[in-house]
């Protein structure tokens, strides 16, 4: 049994950290007590209300899974409790995703990855998803993929854009390296940076000029904007955030 009057109070004293809401704290809820059916009647709920995928994704998925693991990280709930909810969420994005149709548009290619030794998947696949939403072709090569194999993907797909997603410390040594080799290839990608530690972290200097960094979702509908503004030229608008 969760203690969810401490779970309350832990949240409460990182209040304004992150923006949460009635509907991602009940997400939250369900998801820790591995509750699919009630976690997917929360997004049909929001849905049916009128929300776009961008807030499912922004206000509820992003939020909950944010507060659960500020939840661990202050030992209210366990690493098992954490790993439950995470393949609920898991589930969660895999169904949603297949119940949009996708945008018919030439946007292009991306692929998204996690470096070698980084696990944390979910906010990059809720971002490949979006993309896919909005007409790209993609593909999601999830956790702990060994840079030798991701340059061999990418050389044989040429993607115009390849998304990483950093969210442990101990993963930021092997960053620039991804980096450096993705924005060597031929084709010239554009790389974007994301991930929990790129709201948290400045990470210019594992990047280029040409990296892009996007801390939040919003920044990566506004990224995309501006590159379909550009015809497909663009490689990064704000520089190094």
């Amino acid at each position: 049994m969760i203690p969810w009057c401490r779970v309350r109070a832990a949240w409460m004293a990182k209040e304004g950290e992150l923006q949460m809401n009635f509907h991602a704290e009940l997400l939250a809820k369900t998801l820790l007590s591995g509750d699919f059916k009630a976690s997917w009647s929360l997004i049909g709920s929001q849905r049916e209300a009128g929300k776009n995928s961008l807030y499912i994704y922004t206000r509820l998925l992003t939020p909950a899974m944010r507060y659960i693991g500020d939840l661990w990280e202050q030992n209210s709930v366990s690493v098992a409790d954490e790993h439950l909810a995470s393949s609920v969420c898991d589930r969660l994005l895999t169904h949603y995703a297949a119940g949009r149709e996708p945008l018919q548009s030439t946007a292009g290619k991306a692929m998204f990855l996690c470096m070698e030794q980084e696990m944390h998947f979910l906010g990059l696949k809720t971002i490949s998803s979006y993309f896919q939403e909005c007409g790209w072709h993609t593909r999601f090569y999830g956790p702990n993929l060994p840079l030798e194999y991701a340059l061999i993907a990418a050389s044989n797909w040429k993607p115009q854009v390849i998304g990483i997603s950093v969210s442990m410390v101990y993963a930021l040594p092997a960053l620039s390296a991804y980096i450096e080799a993705f924005e060597a290839l031929p084709h010239r990608p554009v790389v974007l940076l994301g991930g929990r530690l790129a709201s948290r972290y400045r990470l210019q200097p594992h990047g280029s000029p040409s990296t892009v960094i996007l801390p939040e979702m919003e920044d990566v509908q506004d990224w995309m904007s501006s590159y379909a503004r550009a015809g497909g030229l663009l490689r990064s608008e704000k520089g190094l955030g």
